[in-house]
């Protein structure tokens, strides 16, 4: 290997890990605040909001602030990508990225001075910059030979995605108690967050390369994730599947987002303790992709999967209220956390197998923007409602999943994924 070789080889490198690093922070992002925001609301020993404010009205701010985030991302998200089409792999990077950082710094600032607003605008800045994702997946398709390298690195991504989901509730519960060390508190794990990205801003703009050969000059759409999904319900081969899909999300989301608002209203746990089973939820996440991956998928008809999974997902919800014993329904809620993972391979699969070659390029993009919906909708529904009963939202999830089993019945999935 000559000199040039290997001075090539190791600009590749850096650009690489520039980029899963990138796909880390990302993420790390939209998890790390998991345990900590119901407390902060939630709990009046906290002083976030005034002692007197009405659990109610608490309540419905938590799901403002739990819709911050993918409301900036189904806005604006998407148009990341056209940026990226246009400028450059390495310019979207740091514009991104430097709004990422910006982000994490006012969303610290936000605790720490206790300024409501500003926290709800810091992650609406975040969610915007959440467009990283598919900058991350555009750079991975440039720099790769061959097809098989491709599918290569988008799964060592999604393992860093994995990977992230475990740890970053994980971290942003231990570094948010202050029983864990003094010196921890609601903040501090924003503020390591913040300082990740400044490292990850140095990398992206001292190592990494630009990997788009050619820039295509397309006009913007500002309003691209509207668009998206207005795209999506005219499209006859996929928009029943889409709808699916919205539905799948929604009901876990439901769940999802407001674990931490019931652990706090039944057991009065610490931000530790819902970091710890923060983790475990992800934990049963990787082995329930493993159970359908190795184990199901090629046993068991994709639409019947789907069926089956969605029934035992909202029995296993409604099971997970009633314990009184925190170790019971951390069980129960890792059942349903199994099933819920089968849903999102399966109904991501059908719908790309359902799409024509002209249409495989807007998947991702349309797929972000029914991601984002459900994400920032849930919240918005849920939030008013959890004053009355913590358990409201494993009601309402239980519903839309029988919902959502309903349409798969009358759907048609492919079954590409067993062959």
């Amino acid at each position: 290997m000559t000199a040039f070789d290997k001075k090539r080889k190791a600009k590749r490198s850096f650009s690489l890990f520039s980029i899963f690093f990138t796909f880390f922070v990302d993420n790390l992002g939209a998890t790390i605040i998991f345990p900590i925001f119901a407390p902060l609301i939630l709990d009046p020993n906290k002083g976030f909001l005034p002692s007197e404010m009405a659990y109610g009205v608490k309540a419905a701010l938590l799901g403002l602030f739990l819709a911050a985030y993918p409301l900036g991302q189904f806005l604006l998200a998407p148009v990341i990508g056209e940026l990226a089409d246009k400028y450059g792999r390495k310019l979207a990077f740091l514009l991104t990225t430097a709004g990422t950082l910006i982000g994490f710094i006012l969303c610290a600032l936000s605790i720490t001075e206790k300024w409501v607003s500003l926290l709800f605008i810091s992650r609406i800045i975040m969610g915007i910059c959440a467009g990283n994702l598919s900058i991350c997946l555009s750079a991975l398709s440039d720099l790769s030979p061959s097809a098989k390298t491709k599918v290569r690195y988008f799964s060592l991504g999604s393992m860093v995605a994995g990977f992230t989901f475990v740890l970053g509730p994980f971290i942003g519960g231990k570094l948010s108690d202050p029983s864990v060390n003094p010196l921890f508190n609601s903040a501090f794990p924003i503020w390591i967050g913040s300082m990740l990205t400044a490292v990850n801003l140095l990398f992206l703009a001292f190592a990494f390369e630009e990997t788009m050969e050619k820039n295509k000059y397309e006009r913007f759409d500002f309003i691209k994730g509207i668009h998206n999904v207005q795209t999506a319900l005219k499209t006859p081969s996929i928009k029943k599947l889409y709808l699916m899909y919205f539905f799948y999300l929604l009901s876990w989301n439901m769940l999802f987002q407001f674990i931490p608002a019931f652990l706090v209203a039944n057991f009065s746990v610490s931000n530790s303790l819902i970091g710890d089973i923060s983790a475990i939820m992800g934990g049963c996440w990787i082995a329930g992709s493993i159970i359908l991956s190795k184990g199901l998928l090629h046993r068991i008809k994709n639409k019947t999967l789907l069926i089956m999974s969605a029934i035992a997902f909202a029995i296993f919800v409604v099971s997970a209220i009633f314990p009184r014993n925190l170790i019971t329904f951390v069980v129960l809620l890792g059942v349903c956390v199994v099933f819920a993972s089968f849903g999102w391979p399966l109904c991501a699969g059908a719908i790309s197998s359902a799409a024509s070659k002209e249409m495989k390029g807007k998947i991702f993009g349309l797929s972000q923007s029914i991601q984002s919906l459900a994400m920032m909708l849930a919240p918005i529904a849920i939030g008013p409602f959890i004053s009355k009963h913590a358990g409201v939202p494993f009601f309402i999830s239980a519903g839309i999943s029988l919902l959502f089993a309903g349409i798969v019945i009358g759907t048609k999935v492919h079954e590409d994924m067993n062959t």
